[in-house]
């Protein structure tokens, strides 16, 4: 589970910086066209909406495999640490479930969009959806690799 534990995670760290660059370039492209050359990109505002989506999720999915999601431990760094110990998987395993869930339901709205593409790039719509589905998945693969390490002896 390790090797495709840091796998996952190199693949969406590379594709959160590729869609950075991405936006980027979008977004000074149009910055020039628009202000520069007098003749707006039709097309940038949609791509930079669409990679903006991906690029949400995306992180997302990376900042959790680090740990460095927002968190509020006040209460559960003043258990004793068995107590914690329990805690933590409690938490995480709600997490879980609550991927798990999203991950299912985005399918679902991924399967009712198929055949509708946005107005000028013709983007299939279900993309985001089965991108957020993915992307769920992933969170919830990384918690599960945490709920293990909660349970192995001096972790």
């Amino acid at each position: 589970m390790s090797f495709i534990d840091k796998w996952l995670k190199h693949l969406e760290e590379g594709a959160a910086t590729i869609l950075i660059a991405l936006l980027t370039l979008t977004i000074a492209a149009q910055i020039f066209f628009r202000y520069f050359l007098n003749s707006p990109l039709s097309w940038s505002e949609e791509l930079s909406q669409f990679l903006l989506i991906c690029l949400c999720f995306v992180a997302a999915t990376a900042v959790l495999k680090r740990g460095e999601h927002y968190s509020i431990d006040t209460f559960i760094s003043m258990l004793p640490v068995e107590v914690r110990r329990f805690a933590e998987a409690a938490a995480l395993l709600v997490e879980l479930l609550l991927l798990v869930a999203l991950a299912y339901y985005s399918f679902r709205i991924g399967a009712l969009y198929v055949g509708t593409y946005s107005l000028i790039l013709k983007i299939p719509e279900e993309v985001k959806a089965y991108l957020m589905s993915y992307c769920f998945l992933s969170m919830a693969l990384h918690v599960v690799v945490r709920i293990s390490k909660t349970f192995k002896p001096g972790a």
